[in-house]
């Protein structure tokens, strides 16, 4: 991590010289010794990665001090250059030169020469350390002890370990067949209502229940399903109360209070009648269909209590409803007792470690090469003395196996073998632990930075790749060697894959164009990450008021959850880089007092802008503010180059925010601010450097009007946007370097064509993402405008909202499209439904909201050759749907809701054996009726006329126009 430091400050330095050498006019001369320094150093570490030191704990304790240097070195300079570019010295006289030189200067220029001279002492004892060896492999000791210590906690985000790609399973099939068997059967004459799999950290219990809730037998049983991952320090309160409950009403098919048509918003979230309903609908759910709840390593065995009581009634013991078509899958790391006051019956199950034969299995398998070459195989009796370090526990054997997935050579395991022998320890998680902390010390030095900014983003949500790959950029990871003649987010997105490669982090879900969209990391993996970016002062988490008084303040990132801390942080933090704040419940932000005891906290923004002159990342999330504004001293943080406010109340941002010309993001998309108009002033034509806007689409008119873009030539995203007559003058100057584009309520014909005359669709071979919303306007053709799409070979996703007669010819698409999203087209011809279906591409197809309003639809034979996800929404005439031989062979999930004339399912769908979920809601009840499983009068199943079309699919969802849920 220290040559990461040094890199990234020499690399800062050299830019700050480039780009500022007005500001630093006064001190160049230093400055550029500095850089040198730092320059002459990455080359020296370079040159000695691969040597063998004389003491391996004294080299690392060298590179931490250099890390430090490193960091005081860019506080320094940019600190000096902060102070330059305020207002006050802006205003003073011509700078004093030579002997009358400020005291500002003076004391910069000492220290930099102070830290020069730390630099050179470091070197010296550095070398002291190579000089008796030649060159050769760098040996060093196993991770030090209190990373085979830390423990184990975490959550991860709602739906992530269901959608994780990387599992291995094995040995462990029996048990699901026997689980699954309980589960859906009896044990002693007695249905089981909650099974419970106990086992420690890493033993497989989210692996086994995985399997156990894709099991086909399992989805064709279940109507209903649901998966919720807690958290060690997940506790019982109002708010979690609200989110679990909300969470399982949407998973389970209903809609969370708080989504309700008519809910208002600002009322307070934790309003014990807006929770009431919730609880409602979700008991409602539970004792109308057949469901299955997955509660995912629970900790304690109170708050487990509560959340059985809000699963299955009320507190009171009488008024429990336990039902058997209700079943509850639980994992744990200790042994929940039972509690008599509900009659549940529950079955344990616990995990055990793997055998021999399938330790070696698991790890012959994880340690593949791509290639498909068997290393185990071929290095075996050195992988069965590694093997045996794991202990059978199955997270230690696939840790191992991937780091050495990536070490073609039997020098190159050897390394790794003598890394990990020859320490003493019996805590449970060494293997884990040790080998995971093998895997970090293995990346390569520029992706270290990358692995332990992960431990910032918040514990219970999955991670956006392309936010984190934002402020990646924005810290100044991504190096200009890395670039070369790709983009900065072409370089960001390498690195991701790199970590991905390495098996640090875990793909959670992918686009449909094949890119990251969200990962996770795992508890312990994250566990290390927290513990090593801490002890290296990369970052702190603050989450409670204790943890501000008592941690480190040395660390150059902070992530902070303001409804556990009300403290300010400290001055001594003045030299952060990034700073998050985020709020888990209710929490007012605004000019106030600070930790005052009242029921809703507020946080001084001004004061923070004021403090941390520094920051290059500023990340405000679901933070309620007093003022619903950002306050002016925005402005006077000149080093930001990524601010993202969402899911917030802040309805302004001040003017002074163009005084940001460093920004590369401004992500203010998400707003909470509801039926009020968003106010942006004028002055986003100054932030030259911007490459990506987001903006919320309730502008008001007076922003749309003035809104001037014409400047930012590099950007790269522009979206959700409000359309006005600011497109007019505008759309012809913004930047051909535009990947998406995504344009809301746009309002005239003339703004409209205005889109399609510019550059960004005439002459831009790039563009990724387009979206256009054009709904109110009517009385025009835009087919020769549309058709002017068909020729972007790279445009991969594409969303039209608005009229589009194709009443004169057929419609034409780009090929290249693997998203297509039509609502309001009005499309009637055939012709333009067979064009959709030769798109060769195209994976996810949704027709909304009268996009077709042909009373017929004919797939043609092997029509939609990729297409995976189909939805149908709001289609009042269409009445006939036909596929004919062929088509939609690659189907994974259909969606049908709102299409009241459609008579019934196509019949070819028998045939689709790629079919997995089905989804009906709002259709006529004879259309529900054909397809259900329904009881005769002899207690026999009988099966609707179409039953036998859909009786394939795992996991299907019928919802009826009358069910009593609330919309």
């Amino acid at each position: 991590m220290g040559e990461s430091a040094v890199s990234l400050a020499a690399q800062h330095i050299d830019t700050l010289i480039v780009e500022e050498s007005n500001a630093l006019l006064d001190v160049e001369s230093e400055a550029k010794n500095l850089r040198e320094e730092l320059k002459e150093l990455v080359n020296y570490l370079d040159e000695v990665r691969n040597k063998e030191p004389n003491d391996p704990e004294q080299v690392e304790a060298l590179l931490a001090e250099l890390g430090r240097i490193s960091y005081d070195a860019e506080d320094v300079v940019d600190t000096f250059v902060s102070e330059t570019e305020t207002t006050v010295f802006r205003s003073l006289m011509p700078r004093p030169r030579g002997l009358f030189k400020s005291s500002r200067v003076h004391q910069a220029s000492r220290k930099i020469q102070s830290l020069l001279e730390q630099m050179k002492e470091v070197r010296t004892k550095l070398k002291s350390q190579y000089n008796t060896h030649e060159c050769g492999e760098k040996v060093s000791k196993s991770p030090k002890k209190k990373l085979r210590e830390a423990q184990v906690h975490g959550a991860l985000a709602f739906q992530a370990h269901l959608q994780a790609e990387d599992d291995f399973v094995v040995g462990i099939d029996n048990d699901v067949d026997r689980l699954v068997k309980i589960l859906l059967g009896k044990v002693n004459n007695e249905p089981v209502d909650v099974v419970a799999i106990v086992g420690m950290g890493g033993s497989g219990k989210t692996t086994l229940a995985r399997n156990i809730y894709k099991h086909r037998k399992v989805l064709k049983h279940f109507k209903k399903q649901a998966w919720v991952p807690l958290s060690q320090e997940w506790e019982w309160d109002a708010y979690h109360e609200k989110v679990l409950m909300s969470e399982l009403v949407r998973q389970l098919g209903g809609v969370p209070s708080n989504m309700i048509s008519g809910y208002d918003y600002q009322r307070d979230e934790s309003d014990e009648e807006i929770l009431e309903l919730t609880k409602s609908q979700l008991h409602r759910l539970l004792s109308t269909e057949t469901c299955l709840v997955v509660l995912d390593d629970v900790w304690h065995w109170e708050s487990f209590q509560k959340i059985l009581q809000s699963l299955l009634g009320h507190e009171s013991s009488s008024s429990v409803y336990p039902t058997t078509s209700t079943k509850i899958i639980v994992t744990t790391r200790q042994h929940l007792q039972q509690s008599p006051e509900y009659n549940l019956k529950w079955q344990y199950h616990y995990t055990r470690f793997l055998n021999d034969d399938d330790s070696w299995k698991l790890f012959n398998e994880v340690s593949r090469s791509d290639n498909g070459r068997e290393l185990a195989r071929e290095y075996r009796g050195l992988a069965m003395e590694m093997l045996g370090t794991c202990k059978g526990l199955p997270l230690a054997i696939v840790a191992l196996g991937r780091l050495l997935k990536i070490k073609d050579t039997i020098h190159e395991w050897e390394r790794v073998f003598t890394r990990l022998d020859g320490e003493e320890g019996t805590h449970l998680y060494r293997p884990v632990n040790d080998i995971l902390a093998l895997s970090y010390d293995e990346l390569p030095y520029y992706l270290k930075p990358c692995f332990l900014y992960l431990g910032l983003l918040a514990e219970d949500s999955t991670i956006s790749a392309g936010s984190l790959k934002r402020m990646w950029i924005a810290e100044g990871f991504v190096k200009k060697q890395q670039i070369n003649d790709q983009t900065p987010e072409d370089a960001a997105k390498r690195l991701l894959q790199e970590l991905v490669d390495h098996t640090m982090v875990q793909v959670v879900t992918k686009t449909y164009a094949g890119k990251v969209k969200t990962l996770r990391v795992h508890d312990i993996m994250r566990d290390l990450c927290i513990l090593k970016a801490q002890e290296l002062h990369f970052l702190t988490i603050f989450s409670s008021d204790f943890e501000q008084g008592s941690r480190t303040h040395s660390s150059r990132r902070a992530a902070i959850d303001l409804s556990k801390c009300s403290k300010p942080l400290s001055a001594d933090n003045s030299h952060l880089r990034s700073l998050l704040l985020f709020a888990k419940s209710n929490t007012g932000v605004g000019v106030g007092t600070i930790g005052r005891v009242s029921r809703q906290r507020t946080l001084d923004l001004a004061c923070v802008c004021e403090k941390f002159k520094l920051l290059r990342v500023l990340d405000i999330i679901g933070i309620k503010t007093s003022s619903s504004t950002i306050p002016i001293e925005i402005g006077s943080l000149i080093h930001l180059r990524y601010l993202r406010v969402r899911s917030t109340n802040i309805r302004e941002l001040p003017k002074s925010i163009g005084k940001l010309d460093k920004l590369l993001t401004l992500d203010y998309w998400d707003v909470s601010a509801h039926n009020n108009e968003i106010k942006v002033p004028n002055v986003l034509w100054k932030l030259e450097r911007l490459r990506h806007l987001f903006l919320p689409g309730d502008l008001t008119s007076n922003t749309m009007e003035d809104l001037k873009l014409d400047s930012l030539k590099d950007l790269q995203t522009l979206w959700g946007v409000k359309g006005g007559n600011w497109m007019l003058k505008e759309m012809e100057k913004l930047s051909s370097t535009l990947t998406k584009l995504c344009i809301q309520g746009i309002s005239s014909l003339e703004q409209l064509e205005a889109v399609f005359n510019s550059p960004v669709i005439k002459t831009n071979d790039n563009l990724y993402a387009l979206a256009l919303d054009w709904y109110g306007l009517y009385s025009f053709s835009l087919v020769p405008c549309l058709d002017m799409l068909s020729s972007k070979d790279k445009l991969k996703k594409l969303k039209l909202m608005g009229r589009a007669p194709d009443k004169s010819i057929p419609l034409k698409f780009p090929s290249s499209l693997r998203k297509l999203e039509l609502h309001f087209t009005q499309l009637e011809k055939q012709g333009t439904m067979d064009a959709l279906g030769k798109l060769p591409n195209l994976q996810f197809l949704g027709l909304a909201k009268d996009s077709y309003l042909g009373n017929e639809w004919i797939c043609r034979e092997n029509a939609f050759p990729k297409l995976e996800e189909l939805k149908l929404s709001n289609l009042p005439k269409l009445k006939i749907w036909e596929m004919k031989m062929g088509t939609m062979s690659c189907l994974k999930k259909l969606s049908i809701t709102s299409c009241a004339s459609l008579e019934r399912l196509p019949k070819e769908l028998k045939s689709t054996s790629t079919l997995e979920i089905l989804e009906i809601a709002r259709m006529p009840t004879d259309f529900n009726s054909r397809l259900r499983k329904v009881k005769a009068w002899d207690k026999t199943s009988v099966g609707g006329e179409d039953f036998h079309i859909v009786q394939h699919i795992p996991n299907i969802g019928i919802r009826d126009s009358c069910t009593p849920l609330l919309f």
